[in-house]
């Protein structure tokens, strides 16, 4: 295994998104700083404390907003196009829902909750046209840190119910534009989630288009039913497991000792947990095979995050590697996991 770190000096950068090889900051309007050390400011301030982003690939589109706040811009190379809302409802404790991909048709999407904490609706980024009209009966859930596979197939939601207890939500995009009350259904998600006797599923990426990583809580299992405690394998309290979201089943699963917190995969065989510090682990064994302790990525493991700091990351899976950004540096691991 080859791990190569490189080391970027940068200030006050409050967002951080790949774009290619360079790293855009589109919170500060764009600044754009560049692998071999280089950067290039940016004249566009907001004037709003915005402080997270996400963009297509290739930066055409890109939404800022505030992670525990109500309001989002959506840009098109750069340029405001227009603004985006959320519902007030607890919107100061948890992370903003929102995400952004290029269709299968071309389009640009965007899933955001617009109407209702517990609505998704997909638009069109260039109108703003809804494409997820219709009554809706939403099921309870406070949706949060969606995310779509790297095809644009499906969608995750890694939110919360009311107690509070995290939990993920599985869709089929295109069922989705067909029918609107699929996204308003809890009905796909693991065996155990939303078990209060069982781990939380405070955290969720795409391994594969049909398989996610889910990240476990701190909170020990109460396991009061002997049928709940015979699933195997499930997630477990800091541990991690491997969903198959199409067969509805656990690959594996196995206990780490720490929570993972937000997750990017390396491949099939290894992930990058990010809660307080990087670190890159087996998904064979939960084996730590590199840590990185003087790298900062924020203590938060669900997206119920309060005041919490999180420093800038951007995470880039196709290309195993990460950046974030700390003091005055911005520090990118590269990790070539067959050399």
């Amino acid at each position: 295994m080859k791990i190569s770190r490189t080391e970027i000096p940068a200030n006050h950068v409050r967002s951080l998104v790949w774009q290619g090889d360079t790293l855009v900051d589109w919170v500060a309007g764009g600044a754009t700083f560049f692998l071999d050390g280089k950067s290039k400011p940016s004249r566009v301030n907001w004037a709003y404390p915005f402080d997270a982003a996400c963009a297509t690939p290739d930066g055409g589109y890109a939404v800022i907003y505030q992670r525990c706040g109500t309001k989002a811009l959506v840009l098109r190379d750069g340029k405001l196009l227009r603004e985006l809302n959320r519902s007030f409802y607890h919107a100061h404790a948890y992370e903003y829902p929102i995400c952004i991909w290029r269709a299968e048709d071309g389009r640009t999407l965007i899933a955001h909750c617009p109407e209702n904490y517990c609505q998704i609706d997909v638009e069109d980024a260039d109108t703003g046209v809804r494409l997820t009209q219709g009554e809706r009966k939403p099921a309870d859930f406070f949706h949060s840190r969606l995310m779509v596979n790297a095809n644009g197939t499906r969608l995750l939601s890694a939110g919360w119910i009311w107690h509070p207890l995290s939990a993920v939500i599985y869709y089929d995009i295109s069922e989705a534009l067909r029918n609107t009350e699929h996204l308003d259904s809890l009905d796909s998600t693991a065996p155990a989630s939303r078990n209060v006797s069982l781990a939380e599923e405070d955290s969720a990426c795409w391994q594969t288009a049909e398989r996610v990583l889910l990240g476990g809580g701190s909170e020990e299992d109460s396991v009061l039913d002997p049928e709940d405690a015979a699933i195997e394998p499930r997630l477990h309290a800091r541990g991690i497991a491997v969903y198959d979201v199409v067969t509805r089943t656990y690959v594996k699963s196995f206990v780490l000792g720490e929570v993972a917190g937000r997750m990017m995969p390396i491949g099939e065989e290894q992930a990058v947990c990010f809660c307080g510090h990087p670190r890159l682990i087996s998904l064979e064994s939960g084996e730590v095979l590199s840590r990185w302790d003087d790298l900062d990525t924020g203590k938060t493991a669900s997206s119920i995050i309060w005041n919490a700091t999180t420093p800038p990351l951007a995470t880039d899976a196709a290309n195993r590697r990460f950046a974030v950004y700390n003091d005055g540096k911005i520090t990118v691991i590269q990790i070539d996991p067959s050399e």
